[in-house]
């Protein structure tokens, strides 16, 4: 037996055809009813996602806001401007060069034409020199006592020790100091006639004006009209 009974005087069964249209359309409105509550479902769960999605966005919202309350902004601090060793030294600073330079004196026993003078801290540029040839020298130790062997050190003491002190007793004026400190002559201050010139002259071509050939160009050796 099929589960459907098919009726008498029905030799064709047909009334079996028509039990089975019922069972699709049951089944129908059933998968129908299903879809429904999925959907339904699908509803209910987008509402609650939106929901927390809102709320998570309200939370950070708020905990920017306290950050930004909290920590302002970074501004970018200007590039230090570069200042000669001299002028920014402080009073320490000058008693460990001190102590450096005069270890130098007591280790290297140059020639005495060669041999730092006493007086180095009143020549500037020569304290400026012998700061630098200190900062070169603790860059070359420090290197020089790496594990693997390097030429730091021998670099030093060729290209900067010899040079400098060379330098200091030939290119400033504790040249003359041999004896006794003698007073440092100041150096003369640039010529602001010749400075304006050349100023003018800078800001013409920028412009773009050509210079005129009927007046005399300024000598570049000398800085002089001819």
């Amino acid at each position: 037996m099929n589960g459907h009974l098919t009726p008498a005087g029905d030799p064709g069964g047909t009334a079996g055809e028509g039990y089975a249209e019922v069972d699709l359309a049951e089944t129908v409105q059933t998968l129908a009813g299903q879809l429904e509550q999925v959907e339904s479902l699908v509803r209910t769960l987008a509402w609650g996602v939106n929901r927390e999605t809102g709320d998570l966005k309200a939370a950070l919202a708020a905990l920017t806001a306290r950050v930004d309350q909290l920590a302002p902004p970074a501004q970018d601090e200007p590039a230090p401007q570069p200042t000669a060793w001299v002028d920014c030294a402080t009073a320490q600073d000058w008693q460990d060069l001190a102590g450096w330079v005069d270890w130098l004196a007591g280790t290297y026993d140059v020639q005495p034409s060669r041999a730092v003078l006493p007086c180095w801290p009143a020549h500037r540029g020569g304290a400026e020199e012998l700061a630098a040839l200190r900062t070169a020298w603790r860059a070359a130790a420090t290197a020089g006592r790496a594990s693997k062997p390097n030429d730091a050190l021998i670099y030093w003491h060729d290209r900067w020790l010899h040079p400098c002190l060379t330098r200091l007793r030939e290119g400033y004026q504790q040249k003359t100091c041999q004896d006794t400190h003698k007073p440092v002559r100041t150096g003369r201050s640039t010529d602001l006639d010749l400075l304006a010139t050349a100023c003018v002259d800078a800001a013409e071509r920028d412009a773009g004006i050509e210079p005129n050939a009927d007046e005399p160009a300024v000598d570049p050796a000398t800085g002089e009209l001819p």
